[in-house]
């Protein structure tokens, strides 16, 4: 048997017609697990569910392994990618944006082992490629890129949804004032009164995203990170 589920056949499947498509069965895995969390995933709550039973479950998908590949996959149908423009990071911050926004409606995304990709999600690893491709990379390079991409958004969508602030992030900068003025830490002393307020400035999480996003990409692709604004039209 091949070990996607996307890639095995019907011939094995003897009996009626199925009822359910796998989009169904993703659908139903969702709906349970946004509502009640991912402890509830379960052959029989999915079954549940759909209104059958686990054994007729198992005409469809092999086990629980399967139920999480479905589901990660019917999440990224929720995808809606705008036209490539061919400026790596307009195109790349857009679809990153759209994970994170998805990540942060379906906090148990992180849990979901990305080693069963389905269409969908291999549609949003195709469009993150597409924009991509104007750096001219490797296959090497690019799929690194990809992989630094989707953590980062992973990640902080991850801190997002446990609560957790830029601007709140190491105890916050009053906490930071307090213990550097009770210890010798010359580099970041330095670091934070070299302005004029003698403080860094705050960072909200949008502004965070989009920096550690352009800082990755700077690495990635350093010639195609950053654009300039463009030129009105003379008139």
């Amino acid at each position: 048997m091949p070990t996607s589920l996307w890639l095995r056949t019907d011939e094995r499947k003897r009996g009626p017609r199925p009822t359910y498509t796998l989009d169904d069965i993703g659908e139903a895995c969702v709906r349970l697990v946004d509502s009640e969390g991912m402890r509830a995933l379960s052959m029989r709550r999915v079954a549940d569910a759909l209104g059958t039973s686990a054994a007729s479950l198992y005409r469809y998908v092999a086990g629980k392994d399967d139920l999480l590949a479905l589901m990660a996959d019917r999440v990224a149908a929720e995808f809606d990618f705008l036209p490539l423009t061919g400026d790596v990071r307009t195109d790349v911050l857009a679809i990153a944006q759209q994970s994170r926004s998805l990540h942060r409606r379906h906090p148990w995304l992180r849990e979901t082992p990305a080693t069963d990709l389905g269409p969908n999600s291999i549609r949003y690893l195709d469009r993150l490629v597409g924009a991509l491709a104007p750096a001219g990379l490797d296959a090497t390079a690019t799929m690194m890129g990809v992989a630094l991409i989707s953590g980062w958004v992973t990640n902080f969508a991850a801190q997002e949804s446990a609560g957790e602030t830029a601007s709140a992030s190491g105890g916050g900068a009053a906490h930071m004032s307090e213990m550097l003025a009770h210890g010798d830490y010359p580099h970041l002393t330095a670091l934070f009164t070299s302005n004029s307020s003698g403080a860094a400035t705050p960072l909200d999480n949008d502004t965070a995203f989009v920096a550690g996003l352009d800082a990755m990409l700077f690495g990635i692709a350093p010639a195609a990170s950053r654009t300039e604004p463009p030129r009105p039209e003379r008139k």
